[in-house]
């Protein structure tokens, strides 16, 4: 009995200390946004007003897409086929208690293939795709958007959105973790 008790106590432990390397190394996470921003969301771009835009993700036609999230606003709004497309449901937003693990490094469609040691972050799914995040300064705004990624020629690129209408860039800035 002693000996049982014994096992499941390291078991309990070994367990608890698993989950907590997990929880230190990925550093970031996806909440449901329920149309209120919470406090450890990472914001990634600024509206014409300096506030905040926040950076979210969308399941949507089979595909997880990133979207941008403003601040008092519940929807959201991601680029499809060159336009603006607001959703209201299945949005996620990326929070940290670590927001200084995170940087923005400039690069192009051609330069990324060479981000090879770092941590580029994952923002959502298309078949035949890495999509990471990015965002790109538009007018007034720093928009935050889905970057695609393959190995095929003219075929990555940030798009945004501003206005209703779908915008893609081939140079921009991507979300980077460095969790040293």
């Amino acid at each position: 009995m002693i000996k049982c008790a014994i096992i499941v106590f390291f078991s309990c432990l070994l367990y608890a200390e698993v989950q907590a390397k997990c929880r230190v190394m990925q550093g970031y996470y996806w909440r449901d946004f329920t149309g209120e921003v919470p406090d450890d969301a990472l914001p990634g771009g600024a509206d014409p007003n300096g506030k905040p835009i926040f950076i979210g993700q969308v399941l949507q036609l089979g595909f997880l897409i990133p979207v941008k999230i403003y601040l008092d606003n519940p929807t959201a709004y991601y680029e499809f086929e060159r336009k603006e497309v607001p959703v209201t449901e299945n949005i996620k937003i990326l929070c940290t208690q670590y927001p200084e693990h995170f940087e923005w490094i400039r690069t192009s469609d051609d330069e990324i293939k060479f981000l090879t040691e770092k941590h580029l972050v994952i923002g959502g799914y298309q078949p035949s795709w890495t999509t990471f995040i990015g965002r790109v300064r538009h007018g007034s705004e720093t928009l935050v958007g889905k970057l695609l990624f393959t190995e095929r020629p003219n075929s990555t690129g940030l798009h945004v959105t501003s206005n209703g209408s779908g915008i893609q860039y081939s140079s921009y800035e991507i979300l980077v973790y460095n969790p040293h």
